[in-house]
This record gives structure tokens, C-alpha cells and sequence, in this order.
């Protein structure tokens, strides 16, 4: 469902792709931002991905409906998809990469154990380790270099960046170790995932994502368990959360029209079942995020 209150963009404020033959969009975070008085709403993208590479300056992000700080300097990852925005200090110094979904699977074909590392927001500060932040502000300090100029090979070096950028930003943010039997728990949860993505309002049981998978509800819940900690059950109820505090946050529906939406035939369950889950009733959650308020130290959503 698309909500009224979160545009969807090719880049921010455009329906178009970038005009230029580059598989991936560079810019510094002034150049737009300043257009915006430094402030880039909430907004999602269909097939979209973001690395944000931010060295120094102040900066806050919401993702979905939190918001949080981010230290400087920082890599972050965001996926197609997500509702996210930025807010900046007009002395920010950094850049950010668009690059369609699907260049992904290209960047990682030799590496398809990282690719579930970027299904979800990644965000890793640099300023722990310095010889990490310097080699990451290199990278992205060549990128832009051959990125406006015009040199022979110019694509095939951005490319060969992106995908280092991309290998360490997976190797060190999701932690992956690459054993098969790992390998193929974790691609079972993704498929799930998908799933659940595309059925979650029909209420399907475990029983039925199971059966699809080719595996049994009790090995589905053990993946998950092992995966995300969840039971499989549980993953499905975390997506109708989450697009329960997508809808308070940002559409015009009132909190009887949202449970329906989702499936809930009954208003007062709908009520309960967010209650239990979030902490607070629907109108507390709307009230609580239409109020002004700081942002929170919190890495992912």
C-alpha cells in the first residue's frame, strides 16, 4: 500500500532515473541537500539502494519511524524499499552513491553469501578504527574523481570501487562466515522473508510458507530461530507491526481503518495485538510520533 505522506523517487525530488549512462549516481551531500535547507524528508524508492559515506559535520537519519543520530565519520547502507530521510549540519562533508537493487546481485556474483547483509539498514561508524575511516575516505575520494571526469575506463574503475566498498561494507557490518550449512539456513529466512513481504495481510499460516519453502513448519521455525532469533510466526507479526507504525506515522487513516487494512477483522484485536507488540495503543503511538522529539541513539530499525 502506498502512503499518501511518503513520496516513492528515482533520486529525491525526481520521477526520472539520472540522465547520465552511469549504472550508479555520485554526489557530495551539499549539492542536494543545501537545496532542501539541509533537510531530506521521508521518502522510499522502488528499486533503489543508498552507501552514504559521511566523514565529518552533524547528521540524524529516520528510518521507517525512529530517528537517531549518526557519528561521523559513518558508512550506511540503506535498502530499496524503506522509507528513510536526512537531516544535516550545513557543514557536512560527504557523499552519496545511488545504485539500482539489481547491480547488486552483479557486484556480488562471486560473493552471493553477502548478499542478504543488505535486505536490511547497515549503518557503521568509522571513528573507532582510523585506519578504517582514512581507507574508506580514499575510496570514495577516487570514486568521485573518475566519477566526474572523463578518462578511459572510468566505468570499469568505478565498478571495481563500488564492489570493494560494497565487500567491506558486508564483511563488517553483517559479520557473515560463509559456511554452506549457514549459507543455506540463511537463504531459507530470505526466502521466507520475501514472502512474507508479498502475503503478510492474507494471514497465511506457518504451515502454508512451509510448504512453499519445501520444508517442514518445525525446520522453518528452527531457521528462524537460528537466523533472527524469532520464531517464524513471530517474523510475520513483526512486518504487520511494521507497517501498522508506517501507516500511524504516516497516512491519513484512522486507527479502525489501519487494522483493516491488514487483515484484522476485528478493530478492538487489531488495538490489543499493537499494544502487546509496540507497548503503547495505536493513538499513543500517533500521538507520540506527530510530537516533536530528540532524536534516539538506536543503529537499525
Amino acid at each position: 500500500m502506498a502512503l499518501a505522506g511518503v513520496p516513492t523517487y528515482k533520486l529525491f525530488g525526481e520521477k526520472e532515473l539520472w540522465p547520465t549512462p552511469e549504472p550508479v549516481h555520485y554526489e557530495t551531500i551539499a549539492a542536494r541537500s543545501a537545496l532542501y535547507d539541509w533537510e531530506i524528508t521521508p521518502h522510499s524508492h522502488d528499486s533503489l539502494m543508498h552507501i552514504v559515506f559521511l566523514q565529518s559535520g552533524e547528521a540524524s537519519m529516520t528510518f521507517e519511524t525512529r530517528s537517531f543520530p549518526l557519528r561521523t565519520p559513518c558508512l550506511v547502507m540503506v535498502p530499496a524499499r524503506h522509507i528513510h530521510g536526512f537531516r544535516f549540519s550545513p557543514d557536512i562533508v560527504g557523499c552519496i552513491l545511488t545504485l539500482p537493487q539489481a547491480l547488486l546481485g552483479e557486484l556480488l556474483a562471486l560473493s552471493p553469501d553477502l548478499r542478504p547483509a543488505f535486505d536490511t539498514l547497515r549503518y557503521l561508524p568509522l571513528a573507532i578504527d582510523a585506519e578504517d575511516g582514512e581507507r574508506m575516505r580514499l575510496r570514495f575520494e577516487q570514486f568521485g574523481r573518475e566519477y566526474a571526469g572523463r578518462r578511459p575506463g572510468r566505468i570499469s574503475v568505478l565498478i571495481a570501487i563500488l564492489g570493494v566498498v560494497v565487500v567491506e561494507l558486508a564483511r563488517t557490518a553483517a559479520g557473515m562466515e560463509g559456511q554452506g550449512s549457514q549459507n543455506r539456513v540463511r537463504q531459507r529466512v530470505e526466502r521466507f522473508s520475501s514472502l512474507i513481504e508479498q502475503h503478510f495481510r492474507d494471514w497465511q499460516p506457518v504451515s502454508c510458507y512451509a510448504r512453499r519453502l519445501g520444508v517442514s513448519p518445525q525446520q522453518l521455525n528452527a531457521s528462524c530461530r537460528r537466523e533472527a532469533g524469532l520464531t517464524a510466526q513471530d517474523l510475520i507479526h513483526e512486518r504487520l507491526l511494521l507497517e501498522a507504525r508506517r501507516l500511524l506515522a504516516y497516512s491519513d487513516l484512522d486507527v479502525t481503518g489501519i487494522g483493516y487494512s491488514l487483515g484484522f477483522r476485528d478493530p478492538a484485536y487489531f488495538s490489543r495485538f499493537f499494544a502487546r507488540k509496540q507497548g503503547m495503543a495505536p493513538s499513543a503511538f500517533r500521538r507520540a510520533h506527530l510530537a516533536p522529539a530528540s532524536p534516539r541513539a538506536v543503529a537499525e530499525d
